[in-house]
Formats: structure tokens, C-alpha cells, sequence
């Protein structure tokens, strides 16, 4: 088995998830569909989301457990992909495949009420910050030439503007 407890809201990719369009093609009158596979929104707030939920009505608390096709309890939300740091291994083999994930979540959050995808969205925007501090050099092949060039230009076309008024008075 490979199952995961979500320990934060995600966006998972689920076979039972779908986008229908719907359109009138007005040359035929006929209606023509697309299906388009969309992620799901679980969140660990609703009930609605928990596949697992113990207490009474007042007091009721639930989780979000999720796994991979085939390896699941039938209760389980299936979800093809790779986990995210914010799910929790419930399993060995849940273990084994998150810790092969460990080099790549290397970017811990630095509080404990921030998620990784919170923690990830900081530092891109850190790292936006940082490259529009810095100012951006292009250099283009020849561009020192080219302005020569046209300055050259223009000093002879203010040359050959100055002689032809001359003429006229």
C-alpha cells in the first residue's frame, strides 16, 4: 500500500475530475463537448473532503487520506503523481517513496503554520524580488558599431539639411 494523510490543502490530480465545454456549432446546430482531466481541491477543512471522520455532530474531526491507483483502501482518494512534502506517509512504502523525494524537498518552510507550497511561493518571490533589483546588461554583437553608424548618419543628413536651406534663401 502507498497512502498519505494530507496535512494541508492540495490540488490533486484524480481520474474522477473533469472540466466539460459545451458548445452550439452554429453552422450545424449541433452541440459538441470536451472533456479536459482537471486537478481536485481537497480541503482538510471540509467535511465533505475526509474520507476518514470520527466524533459526534458537534464536535466531528476528520482527515484526507489519499493514495496511488491500486494501492489504497477503498475509502482512499486515488491521485496519479508525486506526493508533496505536505502529505504524510501512513505506510512503509508511502515512507520509501517520500524519502525518495527528499533531495528534491530540499526547501523546508521556516514556520511551523507555513506549507511548503506557501514556503515555495515565498522564496520565488524572494528570488523575483532579488532579479529585478538587479539590473539586467544585454550585450548585442556589433551594437557599438551600429550606433557609430547611424550617428554618422544623422550628422550627415543634418549637413545635407543645412546646405539645401541654404540654397533656398
Amino acid at each position: 500500500m502507498a497512502r498519505w494523510k494530507l496535512m494541508a490543502d492540495h490540488y490533486l490530480n484524480c481520474r474522477d475530475t473533469k472540466w466539460e465545454y459545451k458548445e452550439v456549432v452554429q453552422a450545424t446546430g449541433r452541440e459538441r463537448r470536451k472533456e479536459v482531466d482537471v486537478p481536485r481541491f481537497l480541503s482538510i477543512q471540509d467535511p465533505g473532503d475526509w474520507t476518514n471522520s470520527w466524533g459526534n455532530r458537534d464536535n466531528q474531526q476528520g482527515e484526507i487520506v489519499v493514495c496511488h491507483e491500486g494501492k489504497g483502501e477503498t475509502s482512499d482518494i486515488t491521485f496519479w503523481g508525486d506526493p508533496t512534502p505536505d502529505m504524510a506517509p501512513v505506510d512503509d512504502e508511502a515512507r520509501a517513496i517520500s524519502a525518495s523525494f527528499a533531495e528534491k524537498w530540499q526547501y523546508k518552510p521556516e514556520g511551523a503554520d507555513t506549507s511548503y507550497s506557501q514556503s515555495m511561493i515565498d522564496k520565488f518571490e524572494i528570488e523575483m524580488r532579488n532579479i529585478k533589483e538587479k539590473p539586467a546588461t544585454v550585450e548585442v554583437a556589433g551594437l557599438d558599431t551600429l550606433v557609430a553608424a547611424m550617428a554618422a548618419l544623422t550628422a550627415q543628413n543634418a549637413e545635407i539639411i543645412k546646405t539645401l536651406s541654404q540654397r533656398r534663401l
